[in-house]
């Protein structure tokens, strides 16, 4: 790792909020991410108002203030106070890490991807210090009532998928239709990520289907600005039984495509593992923890627990068998479930080598293949900098590249915040005369490649 790169002394300007106004980081702190945070207050205040016991009601008043002082914090640019320890193993990290970068850290004044985090850990750290509402998932309802909204288009997507596993399992010597089924599942799973609640809060069935629409037509490549899928696939086709990690985004329909583009590479043979990276505790509004996990697959094997209106006998049973087939890819090894702290630490991607050591050593090197999914894990990955555009994706990404150990990295994600990383210049400025917003309108997206120690393939 570059020597002259740390958390606050990085080679291009950090995205901060611009005290005009004129920016999308500034938007985010002065009006979307305290909307966020109302809304958690709001909706604690009825999960509140629905308990039976004195003492967590009790509790749950004082909790509510603590979430509205720090709302006020944030709002009136306090700084940024060091966490309480909370039990969950990382505070320390946490509070070295803002000792050692960021010690007179402002609201306003430091960068984009450290307030942001900041939060969502803070967050969680009033919960996790309760008594009564420890485990308390302060998203939980808005992920679970979204997915129940889509079930018509999680089912037909279901059927749709397990129709293709079958083709591509009945001609299975077809590259050309192995390499199209491909195309259409990763694509699948890149859209997916669309399926963001904490910047799309009011999805629905009908926009999840035309959405799937648009993937299976093709109408959407032409969004896609960087499109390594042809490289991917090259490394992929010569996996016989691998070993595929995905670090989860969002849950819901998005961990959906995730989880059905796994079933696809297993059931086809390219992966013999599949490892999911989820979060230990609620982040970032709609990010899969365990729990997030396994409902989805309760809510595929049992429908009827969710609702089945609209549905046809078809299509649930495919979601019920694909959904059977998962439990038991869970309950023999074939695909397992981690969710380490790293993820919600406070360091970029690129200090795994160093500061997530356990879980590059471990995990991500054993894989041959990582997909990063969303547009947190990007920014993660590039750092949350004022890149050249056209600046390659590998070069961004430091030691996690160039390690002679690492696996293929991949990531998958639809931009929603002003970074970003190998555009090539003549496609930037189309599309910057085209929509001036598009880097974080959430409409365009990127299929990008790191190939790591599959390096020439």
């Amino acid at each position: 790792m570059s020597s002259d790169f740390t958390p606050s002394n990085t080679p291009f300007k950090p995205l901060a909020a611009a005290r005009d106004g004129s920016n999308f980081t500034y938007e985010s702190l002065h009006n979307r991410v305290p909307h966020i945070l109302t809304d958690v207050i709001n909706d604690f205040y009825s999960s509140i108002q629905s308990s039976t016991s004195a003492a967590a009601i009790s509790e749950g008043k004082v909790l509510t203030g603590q979430l509205s002082q720090l709302k006020h914090e944030m709002v009136t640019d306090k700084p940024l106070t060091p966490l309480d320890d909370d039990a969950v193993g990382d505070i320390d990290t946490w509070n070295r890490w803002l000792s050692l970068y960021f010690p007179t850290a402002t609201w306003y004044t430091t960068p984009f991807l450290t307030w942001e985090t900041y939060l969502y850990r803070r967050i969680a750290t009033i919960f996790k210090r309760s008594e009564h509402w420890r485990d308390h998932d302060f998203f939980a309802k808005k992920k679970e009532a979204t997915f129940k909204a889509s079930m018509v288009a999680v089912a037909k997507l279901c059927s749709r998928v397990d129709a293709l596993t079958r083709d591509s399992l009945a001609d299975s010597e077809n590259k050309t239709k192995m390499h199209l089924a491909f195309v259409e599942m990763l694509q699948a799973s890149l859209w997916g990520n669309q399926t963001d609640l904490s910047m799309f809060p009011d999805l629905n069935s009908e926009a999840l289907e035309e959405m799937q629409a648009r993937i299976s037509s093709g109408e959407n490549n032409s969004k896609i600005v960087a499109n390594d899928t042809d490289r991917i696939w090259k490394i992929v086709s010569q996996l016989r039984g691998g070993r595929v990690d995905i670090v989860l985004d969002n849950s819901g329909f998005e961990l959906l495509q995730d989880v059905l583009l796994a079933h696809w590479l297993v059931s086809l043979g390219y992966a013999q593992k599949v490892v999911f990276h989820s979060k230990r505790i609620p982040w970032y509004v709609s990010d899969v923890t365990n729990e997030d996990f396994f409902w989805l697959v309760r809510a595929a094997q049992t429908p009827s627990l969710i609702g089945t209106k609209g549905m046809s006998a078809e299509d649930e049973a495919a979601l019920t068998g694909l959904g059977n087939q998962w439990s038991q890819f869970l309950a023999d090894g074939t695909w397992e479930l981690k969710d380490e702290l790293f993820w919600t630490g406070p360091y970029g991607f690129r200090y795994l080598p160093t500061e997530g050591k356990d879980v590059w050593n471990n995990e991500l090197t054993k894989a041959d293949l990582v997909i990063f999914k969303g547009d947190l894990n990007y920014r993660k990955l590039i750092y949350d900098l004022e890149w050249p555009i056209s600046t390659p994706f590998v070069d961004a990404l430091g030691d996690i590249a160039t390690d002679p150990r690492a696996p293929a990295i991949v990531a998958l994600r639809t931009s929603k915040c002003d970074t970003i990383a190998g555009i090539a210049p003549d496609r930037a400025k189309e599309l910057f005369a085209k929509q001036e917003d598009w880097m974080y309108s959430g409409q365009y997206g990127v299929i990008q490649l790191s190939p790591g120690r599959w390096q020439g393939i």
